[in-house]
């Protein structure tokens, strides 16, 4: 999708770090220089991505190289590729994906959910030289990431001599339609720059688009797919997929290789599933690219449904969102820990985010005073801190911090578990204020967290307008009890809505009601309690 309806980076890992009072968890690789607009291979055969990605073909599960992903691909008609829009390391994949197929001899078709069809001239006039560079950006109507995500897949096709396809629907057409009356409410111009025929996408399709974007405003699980012909999705998806076939018309015996965001084509649906109504007969494949934290320890199960193929890259970098690019470095989470003695046998253990404008050892010796001597503690530093209480989160980049406070608290777990004497079974993560809302969205529905508990006298916020994953399989299930909520009675309804909703997906949540002079007695209470003290 346009909008930032992609995977968040995947943060679950499990990895060991050292000890000491204070410790400092490293939560990035070591960044190397990022290359230029070519991807080509050693002299040994080996692709300089391989060290950056890690690729699994899911029919099978196996663990492939680049390489292998390319030759298996090449000989399809159309290949589409799934991608997280800003990732540095997700578009270099899509130029190997590029160059790749070209190497074998085969001529290659680019086409681009970034680019809409009343750009099509233009486009085909820059790659014409017909028309500058300078030009082509002030009339194509490029992406903000357009420099460091889609110029390298243009200028391969500069180079090659390759079409390039403006897939999609214009914006001013599909907010004129979407919002404005439909189909009705465009003039012939207008309509001519979305499919002729608008096939209904599937009910799974629509039952993750709603879980995906329900704190946006855009869900009506009433309406059947027939009935949301004349949303935007459903405009996206039937204008690119009828774009990919024409491309495939147009030009017998190229590949045609499709970029989108990967919720399109997740499941060989959305887009996908639009191209292959309307061109039966054809081959195709999918590729699925993530960028994940733990690339280097991804897993994938014979039969993965996603995609034919699953690339976890390492975050390097990211293009232009919210006024700024990145670069992902080292980053250190601290955190103060209060250990009984070995001794005593196995521990409970209590993981606090500390909050703001308290210092995190005054917080580690009130914990020690109310829960006793049993309990190991272990109080984490916000990640923007002096050292004496400071911010979890910027609010201009929120999705980031979580990601990265996942990961790190991540490691710390495994880390204390493997170094400390503690019980697996007892452990809890807690905090209130800011700090809730942070545990909130690390902890729900992971199975790594079964007992988190959480103190906040404001509404879900955030919390409430994040996606919802599949429900969770069987075998996946989580333990319980998951994440218990204690807020005021002012905000316990809307606190019970996303328990509703969770509990749908497999993510259970408990809420209770507490006045402002229990809440932290309660919060302590509770946590006595979950660790069995």
């Amino acid at each position: 999708m346009r909008e930032r309806m992609s995977e968040r980076m995947s943060v679950r890992l499990s990895e060991r770090s050292g000890a000491g009072l204070r410790l400092l968890l490293w939560m990035l690789a070591f960044l190397v220089g990022c290359q230029g607009g070519h991807s080509t291979l050693r002299s040994s055969g080996e692709h300089p991505l391989d060290s950056r990605v890690r690729i699994h073909r899911s029919s099978d599960g196996s663990l492939q190289d680049v390489e292998a992903m390319i030759a298996d691909v090449a000989d399809q008609d159309v290949v589409f590729l799934g991608e997280t829009h800003l990732d540095d390391v997700t578009h270099r994949m899509e130029l190997a994906v590029l160059e790749g197929i070209h190497a074998t001899g085969r001529s290659v078709v680019v086409s681009l959910e970034m680019f809409s069809r009343d750009r099509q001239q233009l486009l085909d006039d820059y790659l014409a030289g017909k028309v500058s560079e300078d030009q082509f950006l002030a009339d194509s109507e490029p992406w903000n990431n357009y420099e460091t995500g889609y110029r390298p897949l243009i200028e391969f096709a500069r180079r090659t001599g390759s079409p390039v396809v403006a897939a999609n629907v214009p914006r001013s057409v599909w907010r004129k339609a979407a919002f404005g009356g439909g189909l009705s409410a465009l003039d012939a111009d207008q309509r001519a720059t979305i499919a002729d025929t608008l096939l209904p996408n599937t009910r799974r399709y629509w039952d993750r688009y709603d879980r995906t974007v329900r704190g946006h405003g855009h869900v009506n699980t009433d309406q059947q797919p027939q009935q949301r012909l004349e949303k935007v999705q459903s405009l996206w998806d039937n204008t690119m997929g009828e774009s990919v076939a024409r491309a495939v018309k147009a030009h017998p015996g190229s590949v045609v290789v499709h970029v989108n965001g990967g919720f399109h084509t997740l499941e060989r649906d959305g887009t996908a599933r639009q191209f292959q109504l309307r061109s039966r007969g054809t081959s195709m494949k999918t590729i699925h690219i993530v960028p994940s934290f733990e690339s280097d320890r991804v897993e994938v199960e014979a039969g993965d449904a996603r995609a034919d193929w699953i690339v976890a890259t390492e975050p390097v970098a990211r293009g232009l969102s919210d006024g700024s690019l990145a670069v992902y470095m080292t980053r250190p989470l601290r955190y103060l820990i209060d250990a009984p003695a070995r001794s005593a046998g196995q521990a409970p253990l209590l993981i606090w985010l500390s909050e703001q404008g308290v210092d995190p050892g005054d917080r580690l010796k009130e914990l020690r005073t109310l829960l006793g001597e049993v309990p190991c503690l272990v109080v984490v530093e916000p990640i923007y801190s002096n050292g004496s209480g400071g911010s979890w989160l910027a609010e201009d980049h929120r999705d980031e911090d979580i990601s990265t406070i996942a990961f790190g608290l991540q490691r710390l777990r495994q880390s204390l578990l493997a170094q400390r004497r503690l019980d697996p079974d007892r452990v809890v993560l807690a905090g209130h204020g800011e700090a809730a809302d942070v545990i909130a969205s690390v902890s729900i529905g992971d199975v790594d967290w079964p007992i988190a508990i959480i103190q906040t006298m404001d509404p879900p916020g955030w919390f409430a307008m994040e996606g919802l994953p599949d429900p969770a399989a069987a075998d996946d299930a989580h333990p319980g009890p998951g994440l218990r909520v204690l807020t005021s009675s002012e905000h316990q309804d809307a606190w019970q809505v996303e328990a509703t909703a969770r509990a749908v997906v497999g993510s259970p949540m408990a809420v209770e009601a507490v006045t402002g002079e229990e809440a932290r007695d309660s919060l302590h209470q509770r946590i006595s309690s979950a660790l069995e003290l």
